[in-house]
């Protein structure tokens, strides 16, 4: 298949898919259901959308100051203001095209700063296997706390999923075994270069002693606590950016912090589905608070509130940052035409 095709399917897809959950959940509505919505929006209380929406940028800037750091760690250097641009991108970028914001992240370092791909890329992945850690705990603190609807939806809605895949395992022991010999010496592997010393010079060497840099930048922190409380915060603000944005609705006011929990850490899923989450994260949250006593269609529609809000700051905020940087770039073609 050609090329081409191959990566307007990858961003078309996942577009059609979350349409697709749409229509879907729209078409099994009743004219009461579409009613009950309207009257919904209409009671609801959005200055506590605008303060969940707060909380979504608290955790951008936390975000934005966790990845200078890292950065810095390297050994280049970005300002605040850099890296939070570099952020807004990345964000309205995925809005569009799933995964590829990273890479815009990346490029607004190297076209502005000078900063290697390779390097920002390395601490990317730090990023990534820090907040899977942390979405991990919140799903331990959310089987802990909230264990009944913990297994209720699983069971309900990814049980059959995650059974097969095992099944699948035990009915060929030997796939098993050998995946499990490869990964074990891929991580044997992946340290002994990490902490190897090449003395070797060559542009390969380079490109990959500078991807060594960005991943080993978490060890090389001058400010290790610092960089445990900005991944910290970003998580409690995502937290909280889910709890005022139950109050938006009269009929979702009752939820307290439990139910927060079950929905930052199944909600998740939402968003790497589709995306943006369109279609997918607003559904899961109406299946997962139906568990508490709301009809569905209420709780899909605190997820569409939730969806909206984080969707118009990232549009805002992602505009405004290629504003800022367009300016910047147009500054820096003037100052090499004066030179």
């Amino acid at each position: 298949m050609n090329a081409k095709i191959k990566s307007f399917l990858k961003v078309v897809i996942p577009f059609l898919i979350g349409f697709l959950l749409i229509y879907l959940y729209f078409k099994q509505l009743t004219p009461e259901d579409i009613e009950d919505i309207k009257n919904s929006l209409k009671e609801a209380n959005y200055f506590m959308l605008l303060v969940s929406v707060s909380f979504t940028l608290f955790s951008d800037i936390f975000r934005s100051w966790r990845f200078k750091n890292l950065i810095d760690a390297t050994g280049q250097k970005i300002t605040f203001m850099k890296s939070f641009h570099a952020v807004n991108v990345n964000y309205l970028v995925n809005l569009g095209i799933q995964r590829a914001g990273e890479l815009a992240r990346c490029g607004v370092l190297a076209t502005y700063d000078n900063i290697p791909i390779n390097k920002s890329l390395g601490v990317l992945i730090n990023e990534r296997i820090v907040d899977l850690i942390l979405l991990l705990f919140v799903g331990g603190l959310t089987l802990l706390f909230q264990y009944t609807v913990f297994v209720s939806f699983y069971n309900e809605y990814m049980g059959a999923t995650v059974k097969s895949v095992i099944d699948w395992f035990f009915l060929h022991p030997a796939v098993a075994v050998i995946l499990g010999i490869v990964l074990i010496i891929g991580f044997y592997v992946f340290t002994r270069f990490l902490f190897s010393k090449n003395k070797s010079t060559g542009k390969i060497t380079s490109i990959i002693n500078g991807f060594k840099d960005g991943i080993l930048s978490v060890v090389r922190l001058k400010k290790p606590w610092l960089f445990v409380f900005q991944s910290l915060a970003i998580w409690v603000c995502y937290f909280f950016m889910i709890y005022f944005v139950t109050k938006t609705l009269p009929q979702s006011s009752f939820l307290g912090f439990d139910a927060t929990l079950a929905i930052l850490f199944f909600g998740t899923f939402g968003f790497l589905a589709t995306p943006g989450g369109i279609g997918s994260y607003p559904i899961i949250v109406g299946l997962l608070l139906a568990l508490y006593g709301l009809e569905m269609y209420i709780g899909t529609t605190l997820g569409w509130i939730t969806y909206v809000g984080q969707t118009v700051l990232i549009l805002f905020l992602g505009l405004f940052s290629f504003i800022m940087l367009g300016r910047e770039k147009a500054k820096l073609k003037l100052l090499s035409t004066d030179e």
